[in-house]
């Protein structure tokens, strides 16, 4: 019977720590579109690192409130929201990682005339960061690839979120 080399044990623990690692990622971009669909403002702080940036559709987002910000005036609004996400990948580097995943973002609003759906799909591409507390994104890059959907949803969104604000909400 053959034993395996310390050189082979190696390996696999090196091959075991990227998996982790993998998975950790795949599991903040999965938190991500979760937080967005549960507004839980609180679980997307646990995503991002303090001073992170994200790029949204040529609007640029500096800093953790500003970010929850953005996410919370673009979904509160809607009746509901759905983010899906899937093919990730990740290049991890020791502490540092470029990582991404598709996404199909789905504003819903009923009873808009010209239909209820205002969809995005596109890719994230992300900066991350190893921390004591996990894996965060320090700049998140948001590629559109396509729209679909009823446009006056996100134009109703967006009154709704601005009535809100002049209320005092």
């Amino acid at each position: 019977m053959e034993t395996r080399s310390e050189d082979a044990q190696a390996l696999d623990v090196d091959r075991i720590q990227d998996l982790l690692d993998r998975d950790a990622i795949r599991h903040i971009q999965i938190r991500y579109a979760w937080s967005l669909d549960n507004h839980n403002w609180e679980a997307l702080k646990e995503v991002f690192l303090p001073d992170a940036v994200a790029d949204y559709r040529g609007e640029r987002f500096e800093g953790l409130e500003a970010i929850v910000a953005k996410c919370a005036s673009s979904l509160e609004p809607a009746d509901a929201s759905q983010h899906l996400n899937g093919c990730h990948w990740a290049q991890i580097d020791g502490d540092k990682a470029i990582a991404g995943c598709y996404f199909i973002a789905t504003k819903y609003i009923a009873d808009v005339p010209g239909g209820d759906t205002f969809i995005v799909g596109g890719k994230y591409i992300d900066q991350m960061v190893r921390t004591p507390e996990g894996w965060r994104i320090a700049h998140r890059l948001l590629e559109q690839n396509f729209l679909d959907g009823n446009p006056e949803v996100e134009t109703l969104s967006q009154t709704r979120w601005a009535a809100r604000q002049q209320e005092g909400g």
